[in-house]
């Protein structure tokens, strides 16, 4: 991921390669600070709290995913360009450390109930983006009206959320390569109930 400039950006930087490498447990002021090599103070001075400098961590992930993703599904006409397209962004999240970083922040929602609500309106455009996709590729198909996309959108969402969440748990990624793999060969199927 390209490095942010100026030293707000200098500072969610440092505080998304800790999430990333260290996790949220350990994502201090002070562990920040090594990271970007700055005064923690500084960490206080522009975000005011660590919870809102991991949140706009998240947000500035976030921004650059959300972006990837619109224009690359933007001309996606057919289940099997959007599962194309899916798969190489979903690895691209992964070299980013994107997907860890959401992972880490859900993760730390949990252990800090405080945290979830703003965790979970960054979740929100994600939702919006699939079920706009799905919209658009499935029409009103049969599958469309036998599944509203709207919950089909929130079930893709989860699958992607807890998929990260275990290969993170597991440190392999061949079993989420796998079953994306899979569920690629069920376009077809899919291609057919439209």
């Amino acid at each position: 991921m390209q490095a942010p400039d100026g030293t707000r950006n200098q500072i969610l930087r440092a505080a998304f390669d800790t999430l990333e490498d260290k996790g949220f447990a350990a994502a201090t002021s002070r562990a920040v600070a090594e990271r970007g090599g700055f005064n923690q103070a500084l960490v206080f001075y522009y975000f005011g709290s660590m919870d809102a400098l991991l949140l706009a961590a998240l947000d500035w992930t976030n921004e650059r995913r959300l972006s990837a993703y619109r224009a690359a599904l933007a001309d996606a006409k057919t289940l099997d360009e959007v599962f194309a397209t899916a798969a190489r962004l979903f690895e691209e999240d992964r070299e980013s450390g994107h997907v860890t970083v959401v992972s880490q922040m859900i993760a730390g929602s949990v252990a800090r109930p405080e945290l979830a609500p703003e965790t979970l309106k960054r979740m929100q455009p994600w939702l919006e983006l699939c079920e706009q996709t799905l919209e658009r590729v499935l029409g009103t198909s049969p599958l469309a009206q036998a599944l509203p996309t709207r919950d089909l959108a929130y079930a893709i969402v989860n699958f992607y959320l807890g998929a990260n969440l275990l290969t993170h748990l597991e440190g392999d990624r061949a079993r989420a390569d796998e079953l994306l793999a899979r569920l690629r060969a069920l376009e077809p199927l899919a291609s057919g109930l439209l």
